[in-house]
């Protein structure tokens, strides 16, 4: 079995630094561009690969083993890009060669990323990583701190983190200082608990804000607001009115739940206040949405009727429910469940009017597409015709 020993460059340091192109095939071009790449660069870990394969090379062929050798170049935009020129490379090296298997020869670098386009063309039987052996003297790990710390995409990873402790640590103790010189006679809380909570803090906003991008979403949020008041469109004051409204209901709903002691009933009675509001709140917002479209569209949409039938039922149910509750606890005055019965069965009434008004607006909509997509078949076959 004939075996190829790859190694790929997929920064194309070759390229840039030794102006050689790839593929390089062959025990001699391979040496060539492995000594042409170490006298430009010396400190290049491609060029520490290549002489590495060159080494299995002599090795293998030693032991009677068919073996060939090649390396792939890719391109400085390391993605797409250079795995596109890799492919290609390779496909013209199998054409060549014709290997049954692979030996990847890698510097342990982001060159492993290739290794799908590898296998989905020929099995790969070993992979070797070739580390560059550093000295242990003190110069030698200054000057990979100093190389490392040149490298952006370790220092936004590695040294923001740092950093934020360090800054958060420090404006806490500068706080404390500050009040106790003002105040000699303060002591509530040390610096370091201060500086710990300050850290905790800082660090817990920085991880969620990169788990979940909320400074893109809310960059996105602030120019979707600024669009909004250019257009003049009504959505933004709708949506303001239903964030005051849920404030108001909120402080509506807290003070209704302070009229109890029991646990239990506090929380019922906060959510039988609290979910009025919030379906008024969801009311406006639509509300204003429909008129956005109707005034800026033209158009006039069945969607805000069957989400105004929605959230009516849900909250309809959601009330009833909490009130059979409170009437159980003997919460509330009455003592009659017929009004609960009236209540729920309307809710459940107004849901399936919703539910058969959202059905044809769907079969309206298939409608449509199929007659669209019927339009252009017409249309292609015309053309053929």
């Amino acid at each position: 079995m004939k075996t190829l020993i790859l190694c790929i460059d997929r920064d194309d340091d070759l390229g840039r630094k030794a102006n050689i192109k790839g593929p390089i095939i062959g025990r001699e071009e391979n040496l060539k561009a492995a000594t042409s790449l170490a006298l430009a660069d010396p400190e290049d870990s491609d060029a520490n690969a290549i002489f590495a394969s060159i080494s299995l090379y002599d090795r293998l062929k030693k032991e009677g083993k068919d073996v060939v050798i090649a390396t792939l170049t890719g391109h400085e935009n390391v993605g797409m890009k250079s795995d596109e020129i890799i492919a290609k490379q390779l496909d013209l090296v199998i054409k060549k060669l014709n290997p049954d298997d692979v030996i990847f020869v890698s510097d342990g670098s982001e060159d492993e990323y290739v290794l799908p386009i590898i296998t989905s063309r020929r099995p790969i039987k070993h992979i070797r990583k070739v580390i560059v052996k550093q000295s242990k003297n003190i110069e030698s790990t200054y000057y990979i701190i100093k190389r490392a710390l040149e490298d952006k995409k370790l220092t936004r990873k590695i040294l923001i983190p740092v950093a934020l402790i360090f800054l958060a640590y420090a404006v806490s103790s500068l706080i404390i200082m500050a009040i106790r010189m003002s105040n000699p006679s303060f002591s509530f809380i040390s610096p370091g608990t201060l500086a710990l909570t300050v850290i905790t803090l800082t660090l817990g906003i920085y991880f969620i804000e990169r788990v979940y991008s909320v400074g893109s979403k809310i960059r996105r949020l602030v120019a979707s607001a600024k669009k909004a008041m250019a257009e003049a469109k009504i959505t933004i004051i709708s949506d303001t009115l239903a964030v005051l409204i849920v404030l108001a209901g909120l402080d509506f709903a807290y003070n209704s739940a302070l009229t109890s002691s029991d646990i239990i009933i506090q929380i019922l009675l906060f959510l039988h206040t609290f979910v009025l509001w919030v379906v008024f709140a969801i009311l406006v917002r639509e509300g204003g949405r429909t008129f956005d479209i109707w005034v800026h569209r033209g158009e006039y949409t069945r969607s805000f009727w069957i989400a105004l039938l929605s959230t009516i039922s849900t909250g309809i149910i959601i009330y009833a429910s909490l009130d059979y509750l409170l009437l159980i606890l003997n919460a509330v005055g009455s003592t009659s469940f017929l009004p609960i019965t009236i209540m729920v069965i309307s809710g459940i009434i107004i849901a399936i009017i919703a539910a058969i008004l959202r059905k044809q607006l769907r079969e309206e909509e298939m409608e449509e597409v199929e007659n669209e997509v019927g339009e252009v078949e017409e249309a292609v076959q015309a053309h053929r015709g």
